[in-house]
């Protein structure tokens, strides 16, 4: 992340929008982490964070955004999310409005070059530059003091009905690895999972991140897992509620705090003075 943050230096595109519309609640965290704001002036009814971005013109939801509304307004640039549909995008890109397609980072990395790219159609490369370089090198710390640890298995839950799971393709998995922690659904495509292989798999550490839901259902899908006191995990009291915002899809500065809470779930003994 640090080699990316300071080779995108040398390069810089002549166009900057100002007129932008974001498909994306994380797009809408990068905007406004640059200092971007003033440029974005739509999102969508999902982009709540931060508190500011509630109060953008709202032209629908991720996957059913409102197309006629968006070539009203105008905008020369729409930075869509994975979810948004390629019929809905071309509507738009047909009015000669520029499209921008960002795909759901798999890593660190790839959410620091999606931070830099955002950043540069906004102006604000320099600004993500700085913002990136500064995360990586926290996040290069903290992995340091995990290294040559006894790496314990960590099970995510990210679904309750069906119970689901967080495998290595998904982002959230970042937090495992650079913590220092084994993911033990790595390779579950589907990410459907069951209570019976976690309970054969004994994890010593359970993270829940429900996503789409509050963190009431967290806590309630906690107290299930209490149940189980055949698990380590439940055992030694380390099943943790985590905030779903903040770890299933947050940006690069939301990502270092993320890390500060999950390093001292995953091993209590590293200090983080």
């Amino acid at each position: 992340a640090i080699v990316c943050a300071l080779s995108c230096r040398a390069w810089c595109s002549d166009r900057v929008y100002t007129r932008v519309i974001s498909l994306s609640p994380l797009v809408t965290r990068i905007i406004y982490l640059v200092g971007g704001q003033d440029c974005l002036i739509g999102d969508t009814t999902y982009c709540n964070v931060p508190d500011a971005a509630r109060h953008k013109e709202k032209i629908g939801s991720v996957i059913r955004a409102n197309v006629e509304k968006i070539v009203r307004m105008q905008p020369d640039l729409v930075i869509s999310s994975p979810l948004s549909r390629e019929k809905q995008l071309r509507t738009p890109e047909y009015q000669n409005i520029h499209i921008m397609r960002v795909k759901n980072p798999a890593t660190f990395d790839e959410l620091c070059a999606i931070t830099i790219e955002i950043a540069e159609k906004l102006g604000k490369r320099e600004t993500a530059c700085e913002i990136v370089e500064k995360c990586a090198e926290q996040v290069r710390q903290i992995f340091e003091k995990t290294k040559g640890l006894e790496k314990p298995g960590v099970f995510v839950q990210i679904g309750v009905k069906p119970l689901q799971a967080a495998s290595k393709a998904m982002f959230i998995n970042e937090y495992i690895r650079y913590s220092g922690g084994v993911n033990i659904a790595p390779d579950e495509s589907s990410g459907i999972y069951s209570r019976e292989k976690v309970i054969m798999q004994n994890p010593r550490v359970i993270l829940i991140a429900t996503m789409g839901s509050s963190r009431k259902a967290g806590s309630m899908e906690k107290r299930r897992w209490m149940h189980f006191p055949s698990i380590d995990a439940v055992r030694n009291g380390r099943v943790y509620v985590l905030e779903p915002a903040m770890m299933c899809s947050p940006d690069p500065v939301a990502f270092v705090k993320g890390l500060k809470i999950i390093l001292p779930m995953i091993h209590p003994e590293v200090s983080m003075k």
